[in-house]
């Protein structure tokens, strides 16, 4: 526990290619969470690539590295004693995995909107010739849940959002 905090401080960060992973254990903690072994390629850019072992645990929900994941750790270069390093990975860390899921609806939003205005010569969400107006109404109620969902995510502030759901009245 003390090398890991040690590592986890003062060591070297690398990428590791994940070759092997085998269930360690059973299942602890009333069954919230079971230990692996890991086997990794360390990859550091100052030195030969070395082969290392590691125990971790994880959550059974969590998602682990698995077999050929390329991941990054931080590792002891005296000791060789590696630990993951998944902080940020949107793989591994779900609250980069929400702040990338959020960045990506909000891109797809406003390459919508671009779309939109550009090919139609007017703003987003006006009813266009023919269609009936509720169809336009539900698609701003759409619109606007989105951009609540966005702006509760941290993807767009207060600000933005004020500036875009002003867009949407009619």
């Amino acid at each position: 526990m003390f090398d890991q905090r040690r590592i986890r401080k003062r060591g070297l960060a690398a990428q590791a290619l994940v070759l092997s992973v085998r269930e360690a254990s059973a299942l602890g903690g009333n069954g919230s969470w079971q230990k692996y072994d890991f086997v990794l390629e360390v990859r550091p850019g100052d030195r030969e690539a070395f082969r290392a072992e590691l125990r971790e645990r994880f959550y059974i929900v969590e998602r682990k590295p698995g077999e050929a994941d390329v991941v990054s750790v931080k590792y002891d270069p005296h000791t060789l004693k590696v630990i993951f390093d998944l902080a940020g990975d949107p793989r591994f860390d779900v609250e980069a995995m929400q702040r990338r899921t959020a960045q990506l609806r909000w891109d797809t939003y406003q390459r919508s909107q671009s779309r939109d205005a550009s090919s139609e010569g007017r703003a987003a969400f006006v009813t266009p010739q023919g269609a009936t107006p509720g169809r336009a109404t539900e698609e701003r109620t759409q619109a606007l849940a989105r951009l609540v969902g966005l702006r509760d995510a941290g993807a767009i502030s207060e600000e933005e959002f004020t500036a875009l759901k002003a867009r949407l009245s009619p």
